[in-house]
């Protein structure tokens, strides 16, 4: 069985020590065993659980959810269906923000595009009204 030191766990999962340390204090991850001198000494298991979280705030999921997906996880509770619907609602938040970026990119390229073609600088009223923030 392989297992790793505090400071190899956090260069094998690519994070830093802090982090474990927050992931522990807040259950993310089991309390580790410790050697007869007091080294704190990882798994596998471990170090998959960081790999999963950190890609789990990849795809959005906050430490919050993720947490409770592990307990749930842990407890035998969490179904496919219950994680399916998870990631449904995070591909909704997902196409929602990316709604709001392109037209903030449309209000941008119009602002733009406006700016380049005046003969003059336009003036906070016309701006607004190009930005659509003012009828």
């Amino acid at each position: 069985m392989v297992t790793y030191l505090r400071g190899e766990l956090a260069k094998e999962a690519k994070v830093n020590i802090e982090t474990l340390r927050y992931y522990e204090k807040h259950g993310l991850l089991p309390q580790p065993q410790r050697t007869a001198s007091g080294y704190r000494v990882y798994t596998e298991e471990t170090l998959a659980r960081i790999i999963f979280i950190q890609n789990a705030k990849n795809c959005g999921f906050t430490l919050r959810e993720i947490t409770k997906a592990l307990k749930k996880s842990e407890d035998g509770k969490l179904s496919k269906p219950d994680f399916i619907v998870a990631i449904e609602r995070k591909i909704a938040a997902v196409d929602l923000e990316i709604a709001k970026r392109e037209k903030t990119r449309q209000l941008l390229v119009d602002l733009k595009r406006n700016l380049e073609s005046a003969e003059r600088h336009p003036g906070v009223q016309e701006t607004l009204q190009i930005l659509k923030i003012e009828d």
